[in-house]
């Protein structure tokens, strides 16, 4: 049986709160309902290309092969009644900025990477804009396809597309990199900007093709609407630095990412939680997105530091939540400020989540 939905206004209204961090009756959720995390196999474009140590170029996507998945998951989304507005996004197996950033592509059995190419920061100056980048167009081409197939239905957005450290990381290495930043700050204080700069342009370039949604724009991936301009990013690699190296290195990056946009997330992965209180202190961060991944910490072992989040930020959380998670948090955390995107293997399994949410309280 399926839940109702509430209509337009309601939605647009609960995500407005969500911001505001205004009292509401439930945290919003949104779904995705897949079988597993290797979303790169739940589109039967990506099919042929999934064949371990083949090197992956922009002319081997078909755009028009994904685009019957992006139709079908939007429709299991809207028929669960979500609160959410489901989002697309450039199909978010491929590694966008590492590729525009000119790291080689390579293929596995479930997923794809790719490989570093530079063996110096000072080689920093490489990394310019160019339109006419093969990976850059075939990124737009996705994004304009998907416009045309949304008509109106649902927004579009920005896939995972990383940030500074794990574009830097992915560039030169990880362990280049963390060499560099002791050997070099300078340089790398320059490259973690320059790497920033080119990753903003190219949401630039995309966002240009994405007409407003209500009033609105969406953070891909974890489908939140915002009413203005929004932008999210990541910093995996954070885990390897300490506070004063985040401090020092990246804060400056989190903050040009942020600026001029009223609607800011970084996702973070346990393991980062260290960094929280230097992310506390980047006033134009608004939210903080928090995995609960595969191998733990469980959600009761997280609790605390997702209490620490909701005083300070608004907090998304992401993952394959079962209802003892959910009774969990309804014990331990505010609802204000809170967004769930939930992964379910089935229809079914979703729509029992959604009705726990609905009874919050």
């Amino acid at each position: 049986m399926r839940l109702s939905r509430p209509d337009l206004e309601s939605r647009l209204a609960m995500h407005r709160a969500f911001w505001n961090r205004e009292p509401q009756r439930h945290p919003i959720a949104a779904f995705r309902v897949v079988p597993d995390f290797f979303f790169s196999r739940h589109y039967r474009g990506a099919e042929k290309l999934l064949e371990p140590g083949k090197r992956i170029s922009p002319d081997m996507l078909a755009v028009e092969d994904f685009l019957p998945d992006y139709e079908e998951m939007f429709r299991i989304s809207e028929e669960l009644g979500q609160d959410a507005f489901w989002t697309a996004e450039p199909f978010t197996g491929i590694p966008w900025m590492e590729a525009i950033l000119g790291c080689p592509v390579i293929a596995g059995e479930e997923s794809f990477q790719s490989l570093p190419w530079m063996e110096s920061p000072d080689e920093g100056g490489r990394i310019v804009f160019d339109p006419d980048n093969p990976w850059l167009r075939k990124y737009l081409e996705f994004t304009s396809a998907l416009v045309e197939l949304s008509r109106g239905r649902f927004p579009v957005g920005m896939p995972i597309m990383r940030g500074p450290s794990d574009m830097t990381g992915a560039v030169l290495g990880q362990t280049r990199m963390v060499y560099a930043m002791a050997d070099e700050p300078e340089k790398m204080k320059a490259f973690f900007l320059g790497v920033t700069d080119l990753f903003l342009r190219v949401l630039e370039e995309q966002n240009r093709l994405i007409p407003p949604f209500h009033g609105g724009t969406a953070l891909g991936f974890y489908h939140v609407w915002a009413p203005g301009g929004s932008v999210w990013f990541q910093e995996d690699l954070s885990a390897i630095m300490s506070p004063a190296m985040y401090r020092e290195f990246l804060a400056e990056p989190a903050r040009r990412i942020c600026a001029g946009k009223d609607h800011t997330c970084i996702h973070l992965h346990p393991a980062s939680f260290f960094i929280l209180d230097e992310l506390f202190r980047i006033d134009e961060l608004k939210a903080v997105e928090v995995n609960k991944d595969v191998g733990g910490p469980s959600v009761p072992e997280m609790v605390p530091q997702l209490r620490r989040i909701l005083e300070k930020k608004n907090l998304v959380l992401w993952g394959d939540f079962t209802l003892e998670d959910l009774d969990c948090m309804k014990r331990n955390l505010p609802k204000e400020g809170l967004f769930l995107h939930v992964i379910a293997p089935t229809p079914e399994e979703a729509e029992a989540l959604l009705a726990s949410i609905r009874r919050w309280d």
